[in-house]
C-alpha cells in the first residue's frame, strides 16, 4: 500500500484553508487550521530527523509516544528530540511557536466568544512554520 501520510502536504492544506477561512471573516475555523498546519509542520520536522511513523496511518511509533498530540503540547517537547545543528537551523525559523500554548483541539466545541484572541498570533507563528518547511523543501530535505 502506499505512504497516504505526508504531514508537508497536510501542513500546506490546512493553511490554505485557514488563509481562506481568515479572508471570508471565518476567524475561529482558520484559528484551529493554524494549529493544525503548524502541527503537521513541527511534525515533518521532527521526521526529517528521525521520528517514526507508520507511513499508512500516521501514527507515531509508540516509543515517541510524547509527540503524538496537539500543537499546544507538542511545542513543549519538539526541542528535547530536535538536538542538534542540523535541527537547529529549523527550529529558529520558528521562534513564535510557543504562541500555540492557548490553542486547544476541544475549541472547536467552543462558542465564538469564549475562544483566545489569538487567531493573528496563531497566523504568525503558523506563516513562520510554512517558510520553514519551504526552506527544508529548498534544502532538498523534503523530498
Amino acid at each position: 500500500m502506499a505512504n497516504t501520510v505526508n504531514f508537508f502536504e497536510a501542513a500546506k492544506r490546512h493553511y490554505n484553508d485557514a488563509e481562506l477561512l481568515l479572508n471570508n471573516k471565518r476567524d475561529a475555523n482558520a484559528g484551529h487550521l493554524y494549529g493544525f498546519a503548524s502541527e503537521c509542520g513541527i511534525k515533518q520536522l521532527l521526521v526529517i530527523h528521525g521520528l517514526g511513523v507508520d507511513p499508512i496511518t500516521g501514527e507515531i511509533i509508540e516509543s515517541k509516544a510524547q509527540y503524538r498530540v496537539h500543537i499546544d503540547k507538542i511545542i513543549n517537547t519538539m526541542n528535547v528530540f530536535l538536538d542538534g545543528r542540523s535541527a537547529a537551523k529549523y527550529t529558529v525559523m520558528v521562534p513564535n511557536i510557543g504562541i500555540f500554548a492557548n490553542w486547544k483541539v476541544e475549541h472547536r466545541y467552543y462558542i465564538d466568544s469564549a475562544l483566545p484572541a489569538s487567531v493573528p498570533h496563531w497566523r504568525e507563528a503558523t506563516v513562520e512554520v510554512m517558510k520553514m518547511l519551504s526552506q527544508a523543501e529548498l534544502d532538498g530535505v523534503i523530498p
